[in-house]
């Protein structure tokens, strides 16, 4: 996942991966805590480091989202998003540390107390196919996770997987959004 987020109009978030990041300094800092005898001083001082660089990883990632954030909202009034069911999406063992790393629960929930607060519009999509449609012709193309570049078959259109989601998760936010305007 060497992306974080990608705009429907090219722009991408590099993902940061705080916490892998800093995997070494935990695991020695761990390391050496299981050595230390439990409830001594140096026990207690080894506790807080850990504390500390759990405590610096999740200030580091708290603060790129919120940046990230608040330029989305100011620049762009609607934001579709896809509606993932990240609690699930967290089972896979294979999976569960790199979504818990880029943290997509709390910054779809900053994107949709910016975007109400700066009087702007989130959208949540379902998730189904936005990879997998061709969002030039929306013929399907079937493709494992690993697989990183969209190709149609039908007509030749080459891009990014992951922009080529973005284009149909914004085109099916629009849609609801017409839906939700008619329904007024």
């Amino acid at each position: 996942m060497d992306k974080y987020a990608v705009l429907s109009d090219g722009k991408s978030f590099e993902n940061p991966r705080f916490l892998r990041q800093t995997e070494k300094k935990l695991k020695r800092a761990q390391k050496k805590l299981s050595q230390q005898k439990r409830g001594s001083a140096n026990y207690k001082k080894q506790v807080i480091k850990i504390r500390k660089l759990h405590e610096k990883v999740a200030n580091q990632r708290r603060d790129t989202l919120h940046k990230w954030s608040y330029n989305l909202t100011k620049y762009y009034s609607v934001i579709a998003v896809e509606n993932l069911n990240i609690r699930n999406m967290v089972k896979n063992k294979r999976l569960a540390k790199s979504i818990s790393d880029a943290g997509w629960g709390m910054f779809r929930n900053m994107l949709s107390y910016k975007c109400e607060r700066n009087g702007g519009l989130l959208i949540k999509v379902n998730p189904e196919f936005t990879t997998q449609d061709c969002s030039e012709c929306g013929t399907r193309v079937k493709k494992s996770l690993s697989i990183r570049t969209h190709v149609c078959k039908s007509c030749g259109t080459i891009l990014d997987r992951d922009y080529n989601a973005s284009l149909n998760i914004l085109r099916k936010g629009l849609e609801q959004l017409d839906q939700m305007l008619v329904m007024d």
